[in-house]
């Protein structure tokens, strides 16, 4: 059994904790136990949060899963993400985690609404870095259906006397 301690401040702004930063550390593990305390400090309210828990290894979501044209949109959305981690001074699995992408890219997540259906990227989430991510996969997509089909080159026409002098 493993143990993890969050110390999550009170947000104002949204008034509330940010229990996502929980959601989203026990996406690939079994939860054996929660145990929390509310505290002051300095006046400002906190919520510490025990996870007691078990390392459990995804079996859906997985890179090798996807084709080549959605691995290749992966690696964009990872980019993209290492970018505005460093922008914003945050490690990129707070903005969006490889699980989270590859859902999205399987589900074709083309509007605010569909990101409801990816597992731990929350209404926030989804507020903050939501625009973008669908302008990435958009992007992708009609780049990728604009792109014509290579056919395979004709062979010239045989002639008889073939190509070898004699």
């Amino acid at each position: 059994m493993q143990l993890k301690i969050f110390t999550l401040p009170f947000d104002e702004e949204t008034e509330g904790f940010p229990d996502e930063i929980i959601s989203e550390f026990c996406l690939n593990k079994k939860v054996l136990r929660i145990e929390t305390q509310f505290f002051r400090r300095e006046g400002m309210p906190f919520w510490s949060v025990a996870v007691h828990y078990e390392i459990v290894l995804p079996e859906t979501d997985k890179l090798r899963d996807l084709d080549d044209s959605q691995k290749l949109l992966f690696q964009r959305l990872k980019e993209w993400r290492k970018e505005a981690a460093a922008k914003e001074g945050l490690p990129a699995y707070l903005i969006a985690t490889n699980a989270q992408f590859i859902q999205m890219i399987r589900l074709q997540c083309r509007t605010l609404e569909s990101f409801k259906n990816v597992k731990g990227f929350g209404k926030k989430r989804a507020q903050k870095y939501g625009k973008r991510i669908n302008e990435l996969i958009k992007g992708f997509y009609e780049s990728e259906a604009a792109k014509p089909e290579v056919q395979p080159a004709e062979e010239p026409a045989n002639d008889g006397k073939g190509d070898m002098p004699y």
